[in-house]
Parts: structure tokens; sequence; C-alpha cells
């Protein structure tokens, strides 16, 4: 019978058997999946790798059947020890519930027949009991027995099967490959079979270049193989010269299609015969067919052997030099070439070839050389030449073969030539003044690149027999310094006489003939005595100082005879048509000095006979002056230059005796206490004919320097200011570029050419911003004043200009030769040059801002001209000598020197343009500015004349003249310059102030003068141990007398400004004084006396006197004591700068003259300013001395007393 209890024990067994048996077959079915499923991934995987065909498939299909059932075995393997019984079900639930306490396993040990029959030993009761115990325990945990087997690992399991199957079917189908293999892994049977398709591929083809050949041995050779039908990734030339082994050479690709390639290598020299051809591997190896190259020799040198016999002038040992080939030799040097080939030659020929030559123009070039046959001696060829000219030579030769060289090299000649002699003239190297008992020391230096042969210093007194001194010690040498001390007291002569020098020069070429060089002629011009002129300018109650500059007459006819001179040197040398225009250059200026001058005496004739003899005699000198000038000028008209030279020289020293006497009888009247009017007025107008020519006249309406310089420009003119001056310097650039052509090469002339086009087309680009800014200005000006017409019409032509400026320049950087587009540069230059007109015109509206402008305006015209002198003065400097007119003319630097002349005269015309703009639009409030620019007007014309004529004068090639005359103009626009900056109505600088700082910089010359004498002192008494105790060298004394001439030169500047300022206030002055200091009663007839007297005084003073007395009556300041302080100051300027510090070093006793007429300037300096100070006080106008009740009453009194008096003139 059963128990429900055992009954009960029994199914909670098998429960939880059933439960375990679940999940341990989902667990191992999970296991299975994931198996097969990467299996399968890697079957399929591996057929893709393999690229198996049909028959593959299969074996590997039976191989994953195998393996799946493999796989079924062991899962069915696995499932069947899954079941278990009841007792080690039991003992599985007793380890994991200790709780249990065997309970589940002891009644597991009895039976329902035990419970029925029993056991030994064991009663039903307790079996009973046990039963009951144990089905307790499992009803009590029946939660604990249930889950006693866990089913994580179980799921856990089937969720891992669940991906990797969907990770390897996302695989399959993603992968196109993986699953058409899978597919045909599935069943391989049913695969069909490709049907496979033989291609026959072209063959492949190989050709060669250049083949079978003929070359010149040592020669290079390229070889190509092009592959047709084939694209091989390499190819191995194949080279043989010994006919046993071949070298391999690795061939370069130069370009490959879809079946085809090229490739080559360079052979750089073969020296023997070779076999080639081309191998690589492409379906095996192939190969070209095999080429030959033969060689043969061209004749060709090998060696050239120079042998130099030079010429016996130039001293160098005769020299063999080996392995050569370009020559470079002084000119006359006898060549012997010995020619090495390599090979037998038949005849061979020296070839030669003119090179570049830039001769001079008008001189006859050398014939070329003449084509030498070698004379042959085997493969050894021998010819000889003289070289006298640059060139280039190559040699051409033919073997018994007749084989020709080939492409033979040349070779350069170079000749050197001998250079003329180069000659220095240390000291004096200018005309200089000198006095009748004076010793004039003459340094010359003299050098020549091979040896001098004659070294000679030539001077002569007009009508003296000439003086020849040799200065060379023995011939041949290559330096010489001379030195000559002339005596002038040996030669006799007087003021008015001139020594005239020059040296000639003479190198050793005993081929050619010697070149010889004559310098320039230069002039001692005898003066009187320095204590007749310190004589002169003691004298402060004589009538006006004693000119000590030469008359622009002298300087005029000194030039000229310069001009003959040097035409006479280079009359072998010039053209017959150069020499003619030269000559007529300068008879043309001989008959205009000759004709100035006969018209002043002309109209010195009119008035009557001078009452001193010595201007009757000046007058009889200069007349006689002008009958040697015509007959000068006859001799030039018929070329006749070495004839014209003497009366020439007559011409100069019967003018230097005429101005001797002018000085003498200057001299004689100052000392007699001056002249009356008319003698004056007669020294005036004589003085006037010596000056004529450099305008050398003090300027009569001098004013103060204005310390303003006018409103500043605005920012548009200052750019517009900088872009024209960039333009100037690029337009010279491209000019410079088109005179140099003809001595670049292509290449250098395309770079120079490329990089100016550039900065244009900067500057294009600049310009036209700067247009658009300006148009945009107008346009907002048009927008608020409406009204003004004119502004606008003024912008409008303002923005045309720039446009057409900006328009050319662009032109300008797209043309394709220099001097085009120096032509288009020079176009837009002008239109930006009349831009800054149209603006300049536009600012200066008023009056007052023109005259401001006005002194800017001169000083940067007294700046240019300062510029253009010393840049003349250093071409003059630089210049060679015996350097042609042609040559001066073509240089480029006389180019820009011209073309700044031609600024010069612009500036000027538009100064002239501005100063009768102010006449025009002045009124009556302006009647002081409107009278200075009429005479700055009428001073300016003397100024433009004399710039035309120094630029025709440049143009010609006549630097030294031309530098004469702008040093003259230089002086001329110094004085128009101050002229121009005393329109300035902003000028404040007062009369006293102006003496008083005179007088501080005569007392600031004076001490400068002072310390220059004690240094000078200190080293003559050293010597030449000056340097060693802190004696300043003769190089710091110069820089000091440098700085006491400019010292001098600014202290007659501000005199002379002083002078010109101070008459016009004078009046003023008188006049508040009397109406000041007199009863109201006495006021009109002493006003009238007062004026009256200030007219006789000025007068007085015009003639050179004056009165003292009125200073205390009428306020008047005697003007003759300036005018003597004037002449002091210009007698001190001029010995100043007519002295060297050497001069002072040698005669120390200069000092002291120098310093008495200083002291006595500084004096009266000092006295008239304290003097002027103290009148200024006393007449001083101050408003509060008359009361307001009395101020009616006397502008009454002063009324009627007019009309009263011009009623009683017109009853008269």
């Amino acid at each position: 019978m059963s128990s429900p209890t055992f009954d009960s024990l029994r199914e909670t067994l098998k429960n939880l058997r059933r439960r375990r048996s679940n999940l341990f077959i989902l667990k191992q079915s999970s296991f299975f999946v994931i198996v097969v499923a990467l299996f399968t991934l890697a079957i399929a995987t591996l057929a893709v790798w393999l690229k198996l065909d049909k028959q593959g498939a299969i074996a590997l299909f039976t191989i994953v059947v195998f393996g799946f059932g493999l796989l079924l075995w062991s899962f069915a393997r696995v499932l069947r020890r899954s079941h278990t019984d009841d007792r080690r079900l039991a003992h599985y639930v007793e380890d994991h519930i200790p709780d249990f306490e065997q309970r589940l396993l002891t009644s597991l040990e009895f039976t329902e027949d035990d419970l029925a029959n029993g056991r030994r030993g064991v009663s039903q009761q307790f079996i009973q009991q046990l039963w009951r115990d144990a089905q307790e325990h499992v009803q009590q945990q029946q939660a604990e027995v249930e889950t006693v087997i866990p089913s994580k690992a179980s799921w856990i399991s089937f969720a891992s099967a669940a991906s990797v199957v969907a990770i390897v079917a996302v695989a399959f189908l993603s992968s196109d490959a993986l699953f058409s293999t899978g597919s045909r892994l599935i069943w391989p049977f049913a695969i069909s079979e490709p049907i496979v398709l033989i291609e026959v591929l072209p063959d492949i083809e190989i050709s060669i270049e250049p083949g079978d050949i003929e070359m010149q041995r040592g020669d290079g050779v390229t070889i190509v193989a092009r592959v047709s039908n084939a694209v091989p990734g390499s190819i191995n030339l194949r080279l043989q010269d010994d006919n046993v082994n071949w070298r391999d050479y690795s061939m370069v690709r130069d370009g490959s299609g879809s079946e085809s390639a090229s490739f080559s290598y360079y052979i750089p020299s073969l020296e023997e015969d070779t076999t080639y051809y081309v191998s690589f591997i492409e379906r095996g190896e192939q190969n070209s067919t095999q080429h030959r190259i033969s060689l043969f020799d061209l004749p060709q040198v090998e060696q050239i052997d120079i042998a130099y016999d030079y010429p016996d002038y130039t001293g160098i040992e005769d020299a063999i030099e080996e392995d050569s080939g370009d020559i470079i030799v002084p000119e006359g040097t006898n060549i012997e070439l010995t020619v090495t080939f390599n090979k037998a030659i038949a005849t061979a020929n020296l070839q030669f070839e003119e090179s570049f030559s830039n001769d001079d123009e008008g001189l006859d070039p050398l014939s070329p050389y003449a084509d030498l046959q070698l004379d042959i001696d085997g493969n050894i060829g021998i010819a000889s030449f003289t070289v006298n000219q640059d060139g280039v030579y190559r040699i051409a030769a033919a073997d018994f073969s007749n084989l020709e060289s080939a492409n033979p090299l040349d070779y350069f000649i170079r000749s050197i030539d001998d250079n003329p002699p180069e000659l220095k003239l240390i000291r004096p190297g200018k005309d200089e003044d000198v006095m009748p008992l004076e010793e004039v020391v003459l340094e010359i230096d003299a050098t020549d690149d091979y040896g001098l042969s004659r070294f000679n210093l030539n001077y002569s007194v007009v009508g003296a027999d000439e003086v020849e001194v040799n200065f060379l010690p023995e011939l041949n040498v290559l330096s010489v310094s001379g030195n000559e001390l002339i005596y002038l007291e040996d030669l006799d002569v007087e003021p008015g006489d001139f020594v005239s020098y020059f040296l000639t020069l003479a190198d050793n070429n005993d081929i050619e003939g010697p070149n010889e060089v004559i310098s320039d002629i230069y002039f001692l011009q005898v003066i009187p005595t320095d204590q007749e002129f310190r004589r002169s300018g003691a004298q402060g109650a004589g009538g006006g100082g004693g000119g000590g500059d030469s008359s622009a007459l002298v300087a005029v006819q000194k030039d000229i005879i310069a001009a003959t001179w040097k035409l006479k040197n280079r009359q072998n040398q010039v053209t017959a048509e150069d020499f003619t225009a030269d000559a007529e250059i300068i008879a043309e200026s001989q008959k205009e000095a000759a004709g100035r001058a006969r018209m002043s005496i002309d109209r010195l004739a009119e008035r009557l006979n001078f009452s001193d003899d010595s201007y009757d005699s000046a007058v009889e000198n200069l007349s006689l002056a002008i009958e040697q000038m015509n007959l000068a000028a006859g001799e030039l008209d018929l070329e006749q230059v070495t004839s014209a030279l003497r009366p020439e020289q007559l011409a100069l020293q019967y003018i230097l005796k005429a101005e001797a006497n002018i000085n003498r009888t200057q001299i004689s009247m100052q000392q007699g206490g001056g002249g009356g009017g008319g003698a004056q007025q007669e020294r005036e107008d004589l003085r006037e004919l010596f000056e004529m020519e450099m305008g050398q006249l003090e300027n009569r309406y001098e004013t103060p320097s204005s310390p303003g310089g006018g409103a500043q420009n605005s920012e548009e003119a200052n750019k517009l200011e900088e872009l024209a001056r960039r333009q100037e310097g690029l337009t010279r650039a491209q000019r410079n570029l088109a005179r140099r052509e003809e001595q670049m090469t292509e290449e250098q002339k395309r770079r120079e050419l490329e990089r100016l086009m550039r900065q244009q087309e900067q500057l294009s680009r600049e310009v036209g911003q700067l247009a658009q800014q300006m148009s945009q200005s107008q346009q907002q000006s048009s927008q608020s004043q409406a009204s003004s017409s004119s502004s606008s019409s003024g912008g409008q032509q303002r923005q045309t200009a720039l446009e057409r400026a900006a328009q050319q320049m662009q032109e300008a950087s797209k043309s394709e030769t220099a001097s085009i587009a120096a032509a288009r540069s020079q176009k837009a230059l002008e239109n930006l040059r009349q831009q800054q007109r149209e603006l300049n015109k536009q600012s200066d509206r008023s009056v007052n801002q023109l005259a401001q402008n006005l002194g800017q305006r001169g000083q940067q015209l007294l700046q240019k001209q300062r510029q253009l002198q010393d840049a003349l003065q250093e071409t003059t400097r630089e210049q060679g000598l015996g350097q042609t007119r042609q040559e001066i003319r073509n240089d480029g630097d006389m180019q820009e020197l011209i073309e700044l002349q031609q600024q010069q005269q612009k500036d000027l015309e538009e100064i002239e343009d501005m100063l009768r703009a102010i006449i025009a639009r002045g009124d009556n409030d302006d009647q002081r500015l409107m009278s200075q620019a009429q005479e700055a007007t009428r001073d300016l014309r003397p100024i433009r004349e004399e710039m035309q004529t120094s630029n025709r004068v440049l143009r010609n090639g006549m630097v030294n003249l031309s530098v004469d005359i702008e040093a003259d103009l230089e002086e001329e626009i110094e004085d128009f310059a101050q002229g121009l900056a005393a329109l300035n109505p902003s000028s404040t600088a007062s009369p006293s102030d102006q003496l008083q700082q005179a007088a501080r910089d005569a007392k600031s010359l004076r001490q400068q003068i002072e310390d220059l004498e004690q240094q000078a002192l200190a080293f003559n008494e050293n010597g030449l141990q000056a340097s060693e105790d802190g004696t300043p060298s003769i190089r710091a004394m110069r820089d000091q007398l440098e700085r006491t001439q400019q010292l001098a030169q600014q202290l007659t500047q501000q005199l002379q400004q002083q002078a010109q300022s101070r008459g016009p206030q004078r009046g003023g002055q008188r006049q508040i004084g009397q109406q000041q200091n007199q009863q109201p009663r006495q006021q009109g007839q002493q006003g009238q006396q007062g004026q009256g007297q200030g007219q006789q005084s000025s007068q007085q003073a015009s003639a050179g006197g004056g009165n003292q007395d009125q200073v205390g009556r009428g306020g008047t300041i005697d003007t003759s004591g300036n005018n003597s302080a004037m002449g002091n100051a210009r007698s001190i300027r001029q010995q100043l700068t007519q002295q060297d510090i050497e001069d002072f070093l040698s005669q120390p006793e200069l000092f002291r003259q120098l310093l008495q007429p200083i002291l006595e300037l500084e004096g009266a300096l000092r006295a008239q300013a304290e003097l002027d100070n103290i009148n200024n006080k006393l007449y001083a106008s101050v408003d509060e001395d008359i009361p307001d009740e009395y101020r009616d009453l006397v502008e009454e009194y002063y009324r009627v007393l007019s009309e009263n008096q011009e009623s009683a003139e017109s009853a008269q």
C-alpha cells in the first residue's frame, strides 16, 4: 500500500528532475547552436579565401557534413548523460539545502515495500514518521526546493546562442561573397562550371633608337627603347665594348600607357666601339635586336700653348702660358699660338671674329683681324699675330680623310688699352686771385699705367715768354709729384695782369706714339695788395666799399678762353662737324660778351666825360678788350682756335686792367671821404658794366626772411608729391635702361625691364587709388557746397589729370621696350606735375597765402640750385681729361643734370605765375606786398635768362662754363629767395632784433677767429707733433674754418636784410616822434618840417652821407654806418672764402688783418643796436598819454589845418 507522504516526496523529486532536465537541454542546445553557427561562418570564410571551384566546394561540403554529424553525435551523447535517479537528485538537494539534515536522503532509503512489509530492525511507525518529517521540511522550504536548480546560466547560454546566430546571419546577409559561398556549399553538386576562354596576347614589340650609328669618339648618345603590347616595370640596357663582357644599366622610364612604355639612358661619352641591346622580363625574358655604335675621330684641339711677347713700353717680361686659350694682354703684344690636335692634321685655320665694341663716335674703327693659316707639323700647328683690339678666335682643322672639326670652341681676345696719363692738380686746383708780390705754390700729381715720358708745367704772362718746368726725374716712372713755387715779383706783374698756366703729360707708348694729355688752362689773376683793400674797408666815411670780387665779364672771358683751349686740345679727337659746332658756340659767346660790353659803354658815353682819369682809362681798356674780342671771334669763325687764344687772353687782360682802375679809383675816393652825387653815379654805372652778366648788384629790395613757412600741405598733396617723386625716379631709371640696352645681355635686359614694370604697375595702382579718393572728397564737397561751381570744375580737372596719369602708367607697365616705357612714364609725370599745380592753385586762394607759399617756393628753389651746383662740381671732378664733348653729352649723369636744370626753369615759371597772381589780386590794403611782388618779378627775369644760357651751354657739353654760371645763379637765387621770404606778412622780426642778432653773430665770428688763431700758432710751434699733444689737426682746423666762413656768410645776409627793412620804417617813427613831442598848435608845422627833413635825410643816406644830429630831433638813425658795416662784412666774408687753412698757417698775420675789421664791425653793430633801442623807447607811441577828452579836439585840429593848407596852396 502506498503512503501519501512518500508519493508527495516522489512527486517533488519528479518535478525537480523535470526542471533540471529542461534547463540542461536548453543550455546544451544553446552551446550546440553557437558551435554550429561559428562552424558555418568559418567554413564559409575559408571558402571565400580559397576561392574554391566546384570540386573544392564538394570536398569542403563533405567536411562540413562530417563535422555536423560529429556535432550531432556529441550533442546526443551529452543529452543521454542528463538522466539521474531520485537518490542522486536528493543528494543534490541536500547539498544545496543543508537544513534538511539528510532527512530527504534518509527517507529515500526506505521503499513502500519496507513500509508494507517492514524492514529488519526498523518499525513501520519510524518509516512513517521519517517520511512525514521529511515531507514537513520539504513543505516548509518549498520555495527553496523549487529554486534549488538555477536557470540563469541556461538562459544566458540561450541569449548567447541567439546573439551568435544573429551576428552570423548579419554577416552572411551583408557580405555577398559569404552569402554566395554559403549558398554554393549548401549543395555544391548543383554548381555549374564556367566556360574558360583562352586569351591570345599580341606579341611584344621592342624598338631601339638610334640603332646602328657612327659618331665622334668622346661624344655622348641617348639610347631610347619603346615597348609595345606590354608595360614592363624595368628594362636593362646591356653594353659590350670588349666582345666578351656585357654590362647592365637600368634605363629610366620616360612615359607609359595602357599597352606601351618608353625608356631612355644617356651615355655621356663613348671611347670604344660598342654593341648594345635591351632586355626585360615580361611573359618571360624579352630581348631586343642587337645594334652597334661605330666611333670615329674628328680633328679637334687638345691643348693651346701661348707665348707672349710684350711691348717694350710695358716693361713686362715675356712669358709662356701652357694649356690656355683666352688672351688678355696689353695692346701691341705679339702672340704665338702652339696648337696640339688629337691626330695628324692636313690643314688648320685660325678664324677671327669681331667682339662687341663701344668705340667713340667719329673715330675710325680698326680693321678686324685677318684669318691665318697654321703651319702644320704632324699634329702640331703654329700661328702668330699682334693684339691690337678685342676679338674672338677659333681653330678649324681638317684631317687627311677630309674630316673637319665640328663646333670648334671660341676663345676671346681682350686688348688692354694703354690708358692716357692721369693728372691731379692738388693746389690750388682752380683759378685764384693773387697779389703782385705773392708766391704761388703749385702741387701736381701725375700717374700712368706703364710709365711717363713727359711731365711739364708751362706758365706765362700775356705778352711774355712762356716758362716750361720739367717735373720728370727720369723716364718711365709710374708716378710723379711735382711742386713749383712761382715768384710773381719776378714776373713784374701788376694789378690787371694774369698768369696762365697749364700742364702737359705723355706716356711712353712707342707703338702708336705717346698718349698726350693737356690740362685745362688756369689763371692767376693779379689783384691789388691786401693793404689797399684793408684801407678801403677801414674808411667809414667814404662813399661805399670797394669790390673785391671779379666781375661777370672777367668770369665769362675766362670761360671762353678755357673752352677755346679745350677745343684746341681736342681738335684731332672729334669729327669736323662737332669741331665746327663747338667753334660756332664759342664764337657766339665771344660776340655776345663783346656786344654787351659795347652796349654798356655806349650808354655811359651818353653822359658827360668821367671826372676821374682812372675811369677814362677803364673805358679805354674796355674798348681795347672789345677789339680783341672781335678779333678772337673772327678767328673762331675761321675755326682758327690756336690763333684765337692770344686775342682772347689780351681781351681778358684789358678787362682786368679796367677793373683794377675802378678799384683804385674807389679806394682813393674812400680815402678822400667820398665824392659828390655825380661821381657816385658814375661809379655805380661803371660798376654795373662789370657786373652786368652775373647780376652781382645787391638786391635793393631785400627784406628780412620770414621764419614761417606757410601752411602745411594737405595729406593729398603730400601723397601726390611722393608719387610724383617716385615716378620721376622711375622715369630716369627707364631712360638709363634704354641707353644701356646695347651693353646688356637679353637676360639682363629682361630682368631689369620686368623689375621696372612691376614698380610702374604698383605706382599706377597707387595713383588710381588717390584719384578715386580725391574724386570722393570732391563729390562730398560739392554736395555740401553746391554753389561753388568753380571748385567743382577744378576738382573735375584734377580727377581727369590723375586718371590720365594712372592710365599712362598702366600703359607704361605693359611696354615691350624701355624707351617706350620711358616716353609714357614722362607723360604720366607731366600729368602728375600738372595735378600738383592745380592743387597749389586751389590752396593759394588768398594773397597772403600766396605770399607765404612763395617764401617756401623760394627756399626750395635755392635748395635745388645748391644741389644742382654740387652735382655739377662733382661731375666736373669725375670728368676725365681729354674727354670728348660727345662723351659728355651722352653721359647718363649729364642727362639727369640737364633735366634738373629744366625743372628749375619750370619752378621759376610757377613762381612768376604766383607773383603775377599777387599783383592781379592785390587791393589797396596790399600795396606794400604788391610793390615787393613787382620788384621780385623784375629780379626774376635775369635769373630766367641765365638759367636758359646755362642749360644751352650744358647741353653742348661745356661743363666748366656751366659750373661758373650756376655758381653765380646760386647767389642771385639766394637774394631772390630772401626777397620772396620778405613777402610773408607773418614776418615779425623788428630791425632792433636784427641788429642785436647781427651784433651777437659778429661777436661769435670774432671769438672763432681768435680760437683759430691760437690753434694755428700752437700747430706751427709743435710742427709734426701736433696730433700727439692734443693740438687740433689740420683737418679739424679746416672744419672750423668752414664753419667760420658759413657764419660770415650768414652775418652778411643779416646785414643786407636789416639794411633793406630799416628804410620804410623810419618815416613812421619820425612822424610818431614828432606828433608826440610837440604842442598841439605846433604839431602840424613841425610834422611837415620833420617830413621834409626825413626826405632830405633819405637822399643823403642814398648818396653815402647822413647827419647823425637828426637823431635827437627827428628820431632818425644814420644809415651810412650800416652801409659801412655791410661793406666790412662782405670784405671779411670774401677774405675768409678765398683763403685755405694752409694760407693761414703759412701767414699767421692774416688773422690779425681779419680781427681788426671784425672788431670795428662788432662795435658798430652794438652801437647801432643800443641807439636804435633808445630811439624806440624815446619815441614809442603810447595811446594813454592823450586823454580821451582831448583826442577828438586833436583830430579836428588836424582836419581843419589840412583844409586850410589845401586852400592856401590852391590860391597860390
